[in-house]
């Protein structure tokens, strides 16, 4: 009978002894392996995210259009692939797409952080790589803000499109360095751009003052945003850029009396927000205090007073201004539905659709179109 050699100790040892060797150096290659895998996937979440922001903007989702405003667009209101809002790392607890707006483009920013501390402070997208993923961060801060922008709106994680006005500090660059650029100590009474004798409240497109801005540019007050209709004298002609969440169709869920970017009269295909009849009189036709409208408009002027802006008057574009704004500004001028304030004739009201077209309403009187104000300052 043959004898049968096992494995001695000392080799079964040796063994073991190798296979923690390999094991040393094998996990933190696979840990550093499955990471940066990790982090890989994290940039590609973050530039999703910020190409949908970009679809929503482009599409009016969203209105980002004054140039001394930074706009901070939470990543949970997006309409992303099975509404997911995490990162490989966990949930986001703050999580935003940043966007400026200058001379007719935007440029796009991130900042975020997660459940597991892993985050990125506010950083330009081309800039975007796995080395700006920090690993220990607490919170994001929705105060900073790019260039010279002395303001910022941070939309409401509520999803509801509603935006606190906040003012801007520890800047940094349209790059993402930091700039000294500080917001503070603005002396009362003065515009925040700089000139004119407008309320503060009032602000004007970056380096533009009351004086100087010109047909088509977006002046804004508090969270609402107007385009300039012209020069009259001192005072300025402004256009609200949407309709006013008014009338027998209201948007649900949205600010009652002030503008939303939804509403917009009646439009063809489309869901009919804030259409309201031009008068519930036989005097329908002329915008007095007969008209239905002229409340809406009043209640509006007395919000933005509220607001601290000082409005010398209130009413509907006139068809003279309607085909002024139009020569200077086609896209603006039929963003959306409305009534216009003078009557083309006798009998007749005029308004303008959602395709750009006047209209005649004739004797209809219909609840077809929306109110989109004129204020002077």
């Amino acid at each position: 009978m043959k004898n049968s050699k096992g494995f001695t100790l000392i080799e079964i040892l040796a063994v073991i002894i190798i296979l923690g060797i390999l094991m040393i150096i094998a996990i933190p290659a696979v840990t550093k392996y499955i990471s940066g895998s990790k982090d890989t996937t994290y940039i590609t979440t973050v530039n999703k995210l910020i190409d949908t922001a970009m679809g929503e903007v482009t599409g009016l989702e969203y209105s980002v259009s004054n140039e001394n405003f930074t706009y901070y667009i939470p990543t949970k209101c997006l309409t992303t692939e099975n509404d997911r809002n995490e990162s490989p790392y966990g949930e986001f607890v703050q999580s935003y797409v940043v966007v400026t707006y200058n001379e007719g483009k935007n440029d796009y920013y991130y900042t975020g952080v997660d459940e597991s501390g892993h985050g990125i402070l506010l950083t330009y997208r081309d800039h975007l790589d796995e080395s700006t993923i920090k690993t220990d961060l607490k919170s994001i801060d929705t105060s900073i803000g790019i260039g010279n922008r002395q303001y910022n709106y941070v939309y409401s994680v509520n999803c509801d499109k509603t935006r606190e006005k906040i003012d801007a500090h520890n800047n940094i660059d349209e790059r993402g360095k930091k700039t000294d650029v500080t917001t503070e100590d603005q002396p009362s009474g003065d515009n925040p751009s700089g000139g004119g004798s407008s309320s503060n409240a009032v602000v004007y497109p970056e380096g533009k003052t009351k004086d100087t801005v010109v047909t088509g540019d977006i002046v804004t007050i508090d969270t609402e945003d107007f385009y300039v209709v012209k020069h009259d004298g001192s005072d300025l002609v402004l256009l609200s850029r949407y309709n006013l969440n008014v009338g027998s169709k209201k948007k649900a869920g949205a600010t009652e009396g002030i503008q939303d970017s939804e509403v917009k009269g009646y439009v063809s295909g489309g869901t009919a927000y804030g259409t309201v009849a031009f008068s519930s009189t036989n005097y329908w036709h002329v915008y007095d205090a007969n008209s239905n409208l002229k409340t809406y408009v009043d209640s509006y002027k007395t919000y933005l007073e509220g607001k601290g802006a000082t409005i010398k008057s209130a009413r509907l574009m006139t068809l003279e201004e309607s085909y002024a704004f139009y020569n200077e500004n086609q896209a603006a001028w039929k963003e959306t539905s409305y009534w216009l304030g003078s009557a083309y004739y006798t009998g007749y009201v005029r308004s303008v659709n959602s395709d750009g077209y006047f209209d005649n309403d004739g004797y209809n009187r219909g609840s077809y179109f929306g109110v989109r104000p004129v204020i002077i300052i």
